[in-house]
């Protein structure tokens, strides 16, 4: 606080006049983080966490053999009164996965995208309001990060789904919430049905940030086989003998000039040449008839 602001909260305080919120954080100044977003109406975690109202849920109908515990429910309601019921369960040992853990291990959001529109659902009922803008639609994300945060299994992974208008707002908010070290990736999800515009650039993308809770997190590999036409074209050769007969192979060049680290020079076969791999793994090749 500087001398001016001492001088104008002095004649505040002597004129009994209202203070307002924005001197909160010129007198209780928050730990000072490397990235920190600053606007209007921001709270401090301890609050978001103590102030927000745990919910009891009710259980409304139930869909075949579901209902039993935690799992598998679909709740109405405001969400940010739902994770501070679903925390306190976590806290009581009530919310956890099948190996005993505690907490949920990945959690997928897509938010509203501050569109100022109205949604409709599928029978033209109101589904939903989009016109939070501003710091209040920063506030709105950031509040449910921190419960969802808590929420999280110390090995658990959150995905935030947005697009261009402010998903830069939410990089810097979760490396706030999460730490910058516990960023993951961010995925860019082309749209199949995106168009150019004649006067700019398109916006034909939206992004999904990943977070971890922890230094260690889980995530499973996924796979998915070739097609016939990516076998075709890259695996474009085909074994003539040997045990692999008739198998379609790739070929890559051994050569490995200008590879980082500066790669391995020898004579192979009275041909001198920075190769990518040490001599007794050309060897080995050659004995595994790998070389083409």
């Amino acid at each position: 606080m500087d001398d001016d602001q001492r001088l104008e909260i002095i004649r505040l305080l002597k004129s009994k006049e209202e203070i307002s919120p924005e001197w909160a954080r010129i007198l209780f100044p928050p730990e000072k983080r490397e990235y920190e977003l600053v606007y209007h109406g921001k709270e401090r975690e301890e609050d978001i966490i103590a102030n927000t109202l745990a919910v009891p849920l009710q259980k409304v109908r139930t869909f075949g053999k579901n209902g039993d515990g935690w799992h598998n429910k679909l709740i109405f309601g405001d969400n940010l009164q739902v994770m501070k019921s679903l925390l306190e369960l976590k806290r009581a040992g009530n919310l956890c996965n099948a190996d005993g853990t505690p907490g949920v291990r990945l959690i997928y959001i897509d938010p509203p995208f501050a569109t100022k529109k109205d949604f409709q659902g599928s029978q033209e009922q109101k589904a939903y309001q989009d016109k939070i803008e501003g710091a209040q639609f920063v506030e709105f994300i950031r509040r449910r990060l921190v419960l969802l945060r808590e929420l999280l299994t110390d090995d658990g992974c959150l995905y935030l789904h947005l697009d261009i208008k402010k998903i830069h707002y939410m990089k810097i908010v979760l490396d706030e919430v999460f730490g910058e070290s516990r960023f993951v990736n961010e995925i860019v999800w082309k749209r199949t049905s995106a168009h150019a515009d004649s006067k700019t650039f398109a916006n034909v993308h939206d992004t999904l940030l990943l977070y971890s809770k922890s230094a260690v997190f889980q995530f499973h590999h996924q796979f998915v086989p070739y097609s016939e036409k990516h076998l075709e074209e890259r695996y474009s050769h085909i074994e003539t003998k040997g045990p692999n007969k008739g198998k379609r192979f790739a070929d890559g060049d051994l050569v490995g000039t200008g590879l980082r680290g500066g790669g391995y020079p020898y004579i192979w076969k009275n041909v001198f040449r920075t190769w990518r791999c040490p001599i007794e793994t050309m060897r080995k090749y050659e004995k595994d008839n790998r070389l083409y």
